[in-house]
């Protein structure tokens, strides 16, 4: 795949010279989109072409020169601008450095000392837009963060905060970052306990946890340790959760689940006794949809729970068979309990001639299920 070659806009007011200048960047792999010899067309074509980089001379035609226009680039696109200039003085050296470029190459120039600062350049642009992209995204994150949390050094010194947490400051105009975290103490933001156990925890290697109860709720703290490059914490997190809900609400679900445990052990002592039924026990659903059959059934019908879990009962009926048992059986009289005598046929194809009773389990005035219980007939 072909790379699409980096654009550099050339800013030059003496033609042989930028024209020179285009020649060299094109001898080395680059695009000039064009010349410009004043501040104004520096900023028109930069709009219009949008370089990668640009080389901007400092003296130039007309009123604007070219650390002012490069300022007003920098403010308007961002795109990184190197100096190519013959004036190396302190003075318009210190105001170039003023407008952050990304170069300065003193006239005349090596080709090779040109291709190298445009490819830093470029590289340098290229990594602090990434810098900046995961700045706005740890921000932004830690921002949507609905729970107040903030990050200190190593000093202890607060460098960033999410929204809730701003809210929650008494000086609500008071910037917090860049305060103490004896300040977070001392404004009623954080207790004396979480800033001792952050002092205690904050270089540890993982996350520590604990919980207290302020104010009459109850506050679940998570220290997470930040480590640079070379493994040393030198940050840490420190993010609060309101857990009272969930506090309450521990003693309800204790209870809940020896509930679910009791009905568990019910469920397992009802299947044994349906189990245990000579009768045959067929479980569908309100439309005659089979869900469950007991070991009566299969023993007697030799089919497996897959074999008829899912087809209407009425596949089961010998069709010589009057009784109603088809699909339209069972939009009428959902909430009636039905008795008959009915011939089923087996997987084997012997036929069964048995007495039904069918009853509807209702739920809120609505038919859930229905369960079929079968009586063989001795003739």
């Amino acid at each position: 795949m072909k790379m699409e070659k980096k654009k550099v806009l050339v800013v030059e007011d003496e033609f042989i010279t930028a024209s020179d200048i285009q020649s060299t960047l094109n001898g080395m792999g680059f695009e000039v989109p064009g010349i410009a010899d004043t501040g104004e067309d520096a900023i028109r074509m930069t709009g219009q072409f949008r370089p990668d980089a640009i080389l901007m001379d400092i003296s130039l035609k007309g009123p604007m020169n070219g650390i002012q226009a490069a300022g007003i680039i920098r403010e308007k696109y961002g795109t990184p601008v190197i100096y190519l200039t013959g004036q190396s003085d302190d003075a318009t050296i210190n105001r170039a450095l003023e407008s952050e470029p990304f170069g300065y190459i003193i006239k005349p120039f090596e080709e090779k000392n040109l291709k190298t600062t445009i490819t830093m350049a470029l590289y340098k642009h290229a990594i602090d837009g990434q810098l900046k992209e995961s700045e706005q995204l740890v921000r932004s994150l830690i921002d949507a963060n609905p729970e107040p949390m903030f990050i200190l050094d190593e000093k202890t010194r607060v460098l960033v905060i999410n929204e809730a947490l701003a809210c929650t400051y008494p000086g609500a105009k008071k910037p917090l970052e860049a305060q103490s975290l004896d300040t977070l103490v001392a404004s009623g933001i954080v207790t004396k306990r979480l800033a001792e156990t952050v002092r205690s925890h904050f270089f540890d290697k993982k996350p520590f946890l604990f919980d207290e109860e302020v104010n009459g709720k109850w506050i679940a703290y998570r220290i997470i340790p930040i480590p640079n490059s070379m493994g040393q914490v030198v940050r840490c997190a420190v993010l609060a959760g309101d857990v009272t809900e969930m506090k309450l609400a521990d003693g309800k679900l204790k209870a809940l689940n020896e509930q679910l445990l009791r009905e568990r052990k019910d469920l397992i002592i009802y299947k044994a006794i349906i189990d245990g039924m000579d009768d045959i026990l067929i479980a569908t659903t309100d439309m005659g949809v089979v869900f469950f059959v007991n070991e009566a059934f299969k023993k007697r019908f030799g089919y497996t729970v897959d074999e008829v879990k899912g087809k209407e009962i009425g596949t089961l009926k010998d069709p010589q068979d009057t009784f109603p048992l088809d699909g339209n059986a069972f939009f009428v009289d959902k909430k009636t309990v039905w008795n008959g005598s009915i011939t089923l046929v087996t997987k084997h194809q012997l036929k069964l001639r048995t007495l039904l009773k069918s009853t509807p389990v209702i739920r809120d005035n609505v038919t859930i299920c229905r369960v079929f219980v079968l009586r063989e007939k001795i003739a």
